[in-house]
């Protein structure tokens, strides 16, 4: 072999040998990341929970904001109805992310119908919690697509690598977090709800109405990330209904008529405004909320029931499941009662 061939295979070993190293400390890192990265099991973004749910074993899929995770508890629908679900929402979630955690859900669920809380049509392009909303996510094309297209470019470099944002936390280890590095994943009987205990005490006893939109242009841009929602629904034979949950910070008449027909234009199967339903649920607004916008843990289990006998009421029928999922389900609801 003459001195060319030589440099050449010397060449193609120092790459391949590059190629390895650059792996490894990118494996060793995602794994020190992942392990500082504190746990997350309440106020959404429960991703690991929900990726142990059994495939195609859910019924419900529920996505929005905190109207979502504190207002509806599957556990309590299920004891009602029978119909399973999951609560895949996150705090003051934006549309765009929304529409990533939809498409990484489908991954592993395949739901009769997806109920979408709407607040967040109003929401500002960024809010506050990107870095718990994005940064739970699992790695994948969605979590780069959420990162690239509605993660505040501050946020990038820390969404990217959890070490980061994370790195000052080995001070606060503990074996919980070393467990992490283990690639278990268990359900539990939450199914992405958050319970929340309170009674809020209303000033006025009554409803505070908003007659404006905080952006206009906010509101268009987040309906044209909402199409590609109901484009996706509609793709994979999946029904999709928008609610407004039951809240005593309600926008007036006119602008909840604006909304269904903006998301029914856009795409949406359903629109239903619950904003100011208390009666019709049988919720007790001096007992049954936590604070002027969110149900409280006896409101949620109300507001849970009745979903689910409305869900029923529209033709949804919950699937088949195996023995040792229905026996799952079954203790979930009995822990809710």
């Amino acid at each position: 072999m003459d001195e060319t061939g030589k440099t050449a295979k010397v060449s193609r070993f120092e790459w391949a040998w590059c190629v390895a190293f650059a792996v490894l400390a990118a494996a060793v890192l995602g794994l020190l990341g992942n392990i500082l990265r504190p746990a997350h099991t309440a106020y959404g973004s429960t991703w690991d929970a929900f990726l142990a749910e059994p495939k195609d074993s859910v019924d419900v899929l529920f996505l929005g904001s905190s109207y979502a995770y504190c207002d509806w508890n599957p556990g309590a629908m299920y004891g009602e109805s029978g119909l399973t679900g999951y609560v895949m929402g996150g705090s003051e979630q934006t549309v765009g992310i929304t529409y990533y955690y939809l498409k990484e859900a489908l991954k592993t669920q395949t739901p009769s119908v997806v109920v979408m809380e709407g607040t967040g049509l109003f929401f500002q392009p960024y809010q506050n919690y990107t870095q718990i909303n994005v940064g739970y996510m699992p790695w994948g094309s969605n979590k780069l697509g959420a990162i690239r297209e509605f993660s505040e470019r501050s946020l990038r470099t820390g969404l990217l690598f959890d070490l980061y944002f994370y790195h000052d936390r080995w001070k606060e280890l503990t074996a919980a977090d070393l467990k992490k590095a283990l690639p278990v994943r268990r359900t539990d009987d939450f199914k992405g709800y958050t319970p929340v205990e309170g009674v809020f005490v209303s000033e006025t006893g009554a409803p505070v109405v908003s007659g404006a939109i905080r952006s206009e242009e906010d509101y268009l841009a987040n309906l044209k990330t909402f199409e590609r929602i109901a484009a996706l629904c509609r793709e994979e034979g999946i029904d999709l209904v928008v609610t407004m949950n039951p809240t005593y910070g309600q926008f007036s008449p006119e602008i909840y008529s604006r909304l269904e027909q903006d998301v029914l234009a856009a795409g949406a199967g359903r629109f239903v405004n619950w904003a100011d339903a208390f009666e019709e649920i049988g919720l007790d607004a001096a007992q049954h909320l936590y604070d002027g916008g969110h149900l409280n843990q006896e409101g949620a289990a109300v507001f849970s029931r009745f979903t689910g006998q409305y869900l029923r009421s529209l033709g949804y029928e919950p699937r088949a499941q195996s023995e040792e999922n229905a026996a799952a389900w079954k203790k979930t609801a009995e822990a809710w009662q």
